[in-house]
């Protein structure tokens, strides 16, 4: 279970939350310093999803685990590579944060979408450019359970026996259903939309340099 507001887990002093600030923010560095430069498009079209990802956690916040966000990581995953991906996730989280809630269980969240954009990079959700359907309504279901399940470990201490633990996850499988219901919702709602808005970007930049290449080897 994991609710979009609300705290998750223990709390943080100041010097812990500016060590898991700077883990995150120096991950997402690493991850987008690539070999593979990126053109403006490129960054706009990232940093435009990544913002309406956010802005939908923050909107959608008064629906326990009604959010688009494990859908959106799939896809842009798949689309722009597990790199690109996981920087998504991470980002999203940090920014929608910021508005609901930031601690411990940040570290979590941002962990678990990054892990699912880095399985959208290696499902082959998109074949000849199109979303399949049928793999990214599977894919969203099992990702959202498994997110849910791995945030709630943000909750779990010392004193806390593996019984309570247990009962707890058993009572947040009413919010697993919810979070996989919305995810399957959002794939049918916005999942080719989206899907064709970073794909036929990334085929057009890959034309432009495509032929800005051949420009210059004929000059």
């Amino acid at each position: 279970m994991v609710l979009t507001s609300g705290t998750h887990g223990p709390s943080l002093a100041p010097f812990e939350f500016l060590t898991l600030n700077i883990i995150l923010i120096a991950t997402c560095f690493v991850l987008l310093c690539q070999p593979k430069k990126s053109t403006k498009k490129d960054v706009l079209i990232l940093v435009s999803i990544t913002l309406a990802a956010a802005a939908s956690r923050i909107l959608l916040e008064p629906f326990p685990n009604v959010q688009p966000v494990t859908l959106m990581c799939l896809i842009v995953g798949a689309c722009l590579g597990a790199r690109r991906g996981m920087a998504f996730a991470i980002i999203t989280t940090l920014l929608s944060n910021v508005v609901l809630s930031h601690g411990w269980w940040t570290l979590f969240q941002a962990s678990g979408w990054a892990a699912v954009a880095f399985a959208g990079s290696k499902l082959n959700l998109i074949i000849d450019n199109k979303l399949e359907m049928r793999r990214i309504v599977v894919a969203s279901i099992l990702a959202s359970v498994l997110f849910d399940w791995w945030v709630s470990l943000s909750i779990y201490t010392s004193g806390m026996s593996l019984q309570e633990f247990g009962i707890y996850i058993l009572n947040g499988l009413p919010f697993d259903v919810v979070h996989a219901l919305a995810s399957v919702v959002s794939a049918f709602w916005i999942g080719p939309w989206l899907a064709n808005l970073i794909t036929e970007d990334q085929l057009l930049s890959e034309s432009k340099h495509f032929i800005g290449e051949a420009d210059g080897i004929s000059s």
